[in-house]
């Protein structure tokens, strides 16, 4: 079952990471699909599921506030 919101990008051979997942977030932190997001998680993964990279940002209109 696919996960809202979740996007795998598969890679040749010449790639050190042998696919990568995108998946989207709102400031809740729920999955939700790309054009409602806030947040987005890259994680560059190797065929057996090991993660090699993990990348936190931020996209479209942010609205979570910190102290």
């Amino acid at each position: 079952m696919k996960m809202p919101g979740s996007v795998k990008l598969f890679y040749g051979k010449n790639h050190v990471a042998d696919y990568t997942e995108i998946s989207y977030f709102d400031d809740a932190d729920n999955p939700v699909d790309p054009d409602e997001a806030s947040r987005i998680l890259i994680r560059e993964m190797k065929a057996d599921g090991t993660v090699l990279k993990e990348t936190w940002g931020f996209c479209g209109y942010a609205r979570r506030v910190t102290a």
